[in-house]
């Protein structure tokens, strides 16, 4: 697990971003899936997750060109990653559907607080199909002692770089 903290320039770029995707998102008639207190949190939340994580692998600021969610959010030397934000520190990877994870690779990222942000690992789709737990009202979880080290995901893809 790594921590990464948004300076306050990085969060007024996630709030412009989370704006723009909620827009995007209501245009195509799009509803969301999760409750909060804003419908604009949600994506926020999104945003700065994927922030965080870009922050951390020194990648371009999370897109809002994809519109809706195209799947994946970052690819690095070909390896797709879908960033999964909770609000909650203590959280597991979820999708709804098995189906959903579209990407070879998911990263959990959760808030600590207002600017930090935990990376708490990743897994990739086979080994999340594998390892998950069929949820009460719907959905899959993966739980943090099946998560894989971040550190081991920025070492495959460096590795698949020089391949």
């Amino acid at each position: 697990m790594i921590d990464v903290t948004l300076t306050e320039e990085e969060q007024l770029m996630c709030q412009e971003k989370a704006e723009a995707r909620y827009n995007i998102a209501r245009q195509l008639g799009l509803k969301q899936l999760r409750i909060d207190t804003s419908p604009r949190n949600v994506e926020l939340l999104g945003v700065q997750g994927e922030m965080a994580f870009a922050k951390l692998f020194n990648l371009h600021t999370p897109m809002v060109e994809h519109g809706a969610d195209a799947g994946w959010d970052y690819e690095i030397n070909g390896i797709t990653i879908d960033i999964k934000t909770a609000h909650k520190p203590h959280y597991r990877l979820i999708f709804r559907e098995l189906s959903a994870f579209k990407s070879q690779v998911a990263v959990l990222v959760v808030k600590i607080n207002e600017n930090v942000f935990r990376i708490k690992g990743w897994a990739s789709k086979q080994n999340f199909i594998n390892w998950s737990n069929p949820m009460d009202k719907g959905g899959f979880s993966l739980e943090d002692e099946h998560l894989r080290q971040i550190q081991n995901l920025w070492l495959n893809a460096a590795v698949k770089g020089l391949k």
